[in-house]
């Protein structure tokens, strides 16, 4: 079907899994999956939150494996050395059991109560992205960013407002032709220009951002 087509309204997920990558987020990682399990549980009745740890060396991944001896429903997928972001989203959308995915970062800056808006879009969409109202970053890394969605604008003829915004929610049906094959943070915009080349429904909505709750930016 081509990208905007109109169709019949979906009737949303059914199964939602939330996954976050994360290299040495010890300090972030038990208050990011509490929010996650406590927005999903809201939300749908099946759901499960993983945690791909990319090669942490700080104890992130004991962290978690704590939580989930306590909850079935939180997993922990690990890397034994640091793969990247993208094989990070990878390992995440391939360890993901329900019929909706989403990630996001594992640092706290977005606002999982978003993931509501997500759902809310689902039924005309396939992929709901979300974009950033005021991108709370360094200055250097806002420069980067800016150089990189203009660069992939002009190059790919995109409307895609902020492509390395890490708040998505995915049919996960999708995969099926549109599995990223980059192991770097391109995987991201992968995902999308496939997405749009197969004719998929891609929603953008805008998302609350803010400062890293603890440590330092460890992915790119």
């Amino acid at each position: 079907m081509p990208e905007g087509e109109a169709r019949e309204p979906d009737s949303g997920p059914t199964g939602l899994s939330i996954f976050m990558p994360a290299f040495n987020e010890r300090d972030n990682v038990e208050y990011m999956v509490d929010r996650a399990c406590s927005t999903a549980s809201r939300l749908v009745d099946r759901w499960e939150v993983i945690v791909v740890d990319d090669g942490s060396t700080d104890g992130t991944d004991e962290i978690v494996d704590s939580m989930a001896e306590r909850d079935g429903r939180i997993r922990l997928i690990r890397h034994p050395t640091n793969m990247g972001f993208g094989q990070a989203l990878r390992s995440g959308i391939s360890g993901s059991r329900y019929d909706w995915v989403f990630y996001t970062d594992c640092d706290g800056q977005f606002d999982l109560d978003q993931i509501e808006e997500a759902i809310e879009l689902a039924g005309t969409a396939d992929v709901v992205a979300g974009y950033r109202l005021q991108r709370r970053d360094p200055g250097l890394r806002l420069l980067y960013s800016l150089a990189y969605n203009s660069l992939v604008k002009l190059m790919f003829w995109t409307s895609f407002r902020d492509v390395d915004c890490s708040f998505k929610l995915y049919r996960k049906s999708i995969f099926e032709t549109c599995f990223p094959r980059s192991t770097s943070g391109v995987a991201d915009f992968e995902i999308l220009y496939m997405a749009r080349r197969d004719g998929y429904r891609i929603r953008q909505f805008p998302v609350r951002h803010f400062h890293r709750r603890a440590g330092s930016v460890s992915f790119e």
